[in-house]
């Protein structure tokens, strides 16, 4: 009897070892952690402002990590620093849209459309000439010869061989039209806008608005210098347009020239 109440507690005391080493293998080490840098969280990548009301909103390069997450970002700016292509310290209210940005910020993004950031730094760096080249060009063939815009409601934009444009860049031009005008502003070439009804192709006519075409258009960004034809169309009989425009980048100003001008 004795020798197996003793064999009973020598099993008990081994349960018991086996268990207290169980629990002490399943106890993490003691890690020292090194305090978080914040300098070293943040991330900087290129953008470009397309609104600047009552939020900053901007267009991330293609090719930043941050155009995964969105092409529309809402940007931050309590406490942000704000320089110029100088260094010069700016405020929000002299960005201007196609101003080009070095963004810098925390690396958090909100999941949000658009998604949101809060800057530490912005710089300009660039400014997008080529949006204002686009609207010059509109405006150019939209003033002349104002009795084609007798009674119309809408600009009608061949936007078909636009170049070097994003989907983003794009929508803010046809909303800068918008804006300018106080039209309505469509997208189509002629034979998609005939098949939506909008011009009456039996009787060659826009009854309210205009179809703006710029076509062929090269774009040279070292000399700022853009050719192209361009039409304004407003029926059969109602039309003018070049065929060989240049405009030339000249002190924030783009001068336009034609040759070849024609009008029916």
């Amino acid at each position: 009897m004795a020798k197996r109440l003793f064999k009973f507690i020598g099993i008990i005391m081994l349960y018991a070892f086996i268990l207290e080493g169980c629990s002490s293998a399943a106890e993490p080490p003691e890690v020292d952690y090194a305090p978080i840098d914040n300098k070293a969280e943040q991330q900087s990548f290129q953008g470009e402002v397309i609104e600047n009301g009552t939020t900053l909103l901007i267009t991330p390069s293609e090719d930043s990590n941050e155009a995964r997450s969105s092409d529309k970002i809402s940007v931050g700016l309590d406490g942000a620093t704000l320089v110029d292509e100088t260094g010069e310290s700016i405020t929000a209210n002299e960005l201007q849209i196609g101003d080009i940005l070095v963004i810098t910020y925390n690396g958090v993004i909100a999941e949000s459309y658009p998604a949101q950031i809060d800057v530490t730094k912005i710089e300009r760096v660039d400014h997008n000439n080529l949006l204002d080249g686009y609207l010059a060009l509109i405006d150019n063939i939209y003033q002349e010869d104002d009795g084609l815009n007798s009674e119309i409601d809408t600009i009608a934009l061949d936007t078909s061989e636009w170049i070097n444009l994003t989907d983003v860049e794009k929508v803010l031009i046809l909303n800068q039209v918008k804006e300018a005008y106080n039209y309505e502003v469509i997208e189509g070439t002629y034979d998609e806008l005939a098949e939506q009804g909008v011009i009456d192709k039996e009787n060659l006519y826009f009854p309210t608005g205009v179809l703006i075409k710029i076509s062929e258009m090269q774009y040279d960004k070292n000399k700022e210098k853009i050719t192209c034809g361009i039409s304004k169309w407003r029926g059969g009989l109602g039309a003018i347009g070049a065929d060989e425009v240049t405009a030339i980048l000249k002190e924030e100003r783009w001068s336009i020239t034609k040759e070849g001008s024609w009008i029916s």
